[in-house]
């Protein structure tokens, strides 16, 4: 072993735990290594463990939310006795950390079963090889120090990218899942963390703040559509860091990476990346195993609609998802385009848009908006946190005091909508609210949440 063993592989702020690379080590190279086909880890450092098996070991894992229930997990077509199975193989009689490393490199038939989020209905089960997992891992000298702030969901597909992108290169990864804002910050900086990757709604939680975070050096967004002003954002609040906004789905995992809004297709995947009919598609060489919208035997409508930008070269920034459309008596509303916008008042921190189901006009748009003060915090609504588990039950419907003192009222955000909206996309309801809801993935919420 040598000084890369001592180093951790996973640190726990909330517990200031670590765990170092020796010691995985030692528990692969013990006589007996328990295999859980199935897991519903607890914890990432138990679904990192389940990953590493895998991959080690050649086999397959499939990952289940930790706070899925009983009725979701038979659902599925599972049952809690079948997640509590294991198969025992032998330990490996010698393991390095560089062998920990390369087995994310390597040829390996290890497959990790992941699902979709369910937001819009029934979770579907995706498998992935190494291949489609690993495919935007980077390993280099150069990476050998990064420390990566952990701040996905590790069941899912953005997570489990991140573990294997530390992985390969050795690196620590610093759990910040499930922590308040200051909670982060204050990792961010104890534990010299230099790289992270998040959603825009992750981001929004941690801005503004009261000092940079000089030693970040690279910063991505994904998983969600993100504004210009969030990157300003996050410019001043990471003024050393390079900032990457990644294209990902569950179902092909890493595709595109941008600077900034703007989007391109690499010259090698031109034949497997298209734009028709205003969204997104993928061939079916880039995808993952799983059932899904196919169109014409060989391409994947994602869902996901773009806007284009300019034909030669195509380039292109993406517009949210067609399910997320909101019908407003025969007129769709993209919440994201409403957020934007009401996102520039000066008094707003966060907004989240969404749709009400009405007799009449079919859906009615909402939106709740939390004030821009330093001290705010989202919140996430099916994961186990310290946060509030219930977002907008001390919502104050009568307006909030702003930054500077001021009152931000719904008359003053309807007037402010009026001079940059179309009538229909102005909100019909505006509610004032402590926290927004987010999804167990770490997305803004687009349901109603029935308070």
């Amino acid at each position: 072993m040598n000084d890369v063993a001592s180093r951790p592989w996973l640190i726990s702020p909330r517990s200031e735990t670590s765990l170092s690379y020796a010691e995985l080590c030692r528990e692969l190279a013990a006589p007996e290594v328990l295999l859980r086909p199935w897991c519903r880890p607890a914890d990432l450092a138990d679904a990192g463990r389940e990953i590493v098996r895998a991959l080690v070991f050649s086999t397959e894992v499939t990952l289940f939310d930790a706070d899925w229930s009983e009725s979701e997990i038979r659902t599925l077509g599972y049952s809690t006795d079948q997640l509590g199975t294991v198969r025992r193989v032998n330990g490996l009689p010698r393991l390095e950390p560089a062998d920990l490393a390369a087995s994310v490199s390597v040829a390996s038939s290890a497959r990790i079963n992941l699902f979709t989020s369910g937001t819009t209905g029934r979770p579907t089960l995706v498998r992935h090889s190494l291949a489609s997992l690993a495919r935007g891992v980077r390993i280099s000298a150069t990476h050998g120090d990064d420390r990566w702030a952990f701040a996905y969901n590790p069941t899912h597909v953005a997570g489990v990218q991140v573990f294997l992108q530390a992985l390969a290169n050795l690196n620590t990864v610093v759990d910040v899942t499930g922590l308040d804002r200051l909670a982060i910050l204050g990792a961010f900086r104890r534990h010299g963390v230099s790289h992270v990757s998040a959603t825009p709604t992750f981001y929004r939680l941690l801005l503004p703040c009261d000092q940079p975070l000089d030693g970040v050096r690279s910063v991505a967004l994904g998983g969600e559509v993100s504004a210009g002003h969030l990157h300003e954002e996050l410019g001043r609040a990471f003024p050393s860091a390079t900032l990457r906004n990644i294209y990902a789905s569950t179902e092909a995992g890493s595709l595109l990476v941008s600077r900034g809004e703007s989007f391109g297709i690499p010259p090698a995947m031109a034949d497997s990346i298209i734009v028709r009919d205003g969204r997104l598609h993928l061939h079916r060489r880039l995808m993952a195993e799983f059932s899904g919208p196919w169109v014409e035997g060989e391409w994947y409508d994602t869902g996901d609609r773009v806007e284009i930008l300019a034909e030669d070269p195509l380039r292109f920034r993406f517009a949210g998802r067609e399910r997320d459309s909101v019908n407003v008596g025969g007129d769709k509303v993209n919440p994201w385009e409403v957020e934007a916008v009401l996102g520039e008042h000066p008094g707003v921190g966060h907004v989240r848009v969404f749709g009400r189901k009405n007799s009449v006009m079919g859906q009615i748009l909402c939106a709740e908006v939390v004030v821009a003060k330093a001290d705010r915090r989202l919140q996430t609504a099916e994961g186990k946190s310290d946060l509030p588990q219930k977002g907008a039950r001390n919502a104050k419907e009568s307006g909030e005091q702003t930054t500077d003192g001021g009152q931000l009222t719904e008359a003053a955000l309807r007037a402010f909508a009026a001079e940059r909206l179309q009538p229909f996309k102005i909100p019909r309801m505006i509610r004032f609210v402590d926290h927004l809801v987010s999804t167990r993935t770490g997305k803004l919420s687009r349901t109603e949440d029935d308070r």
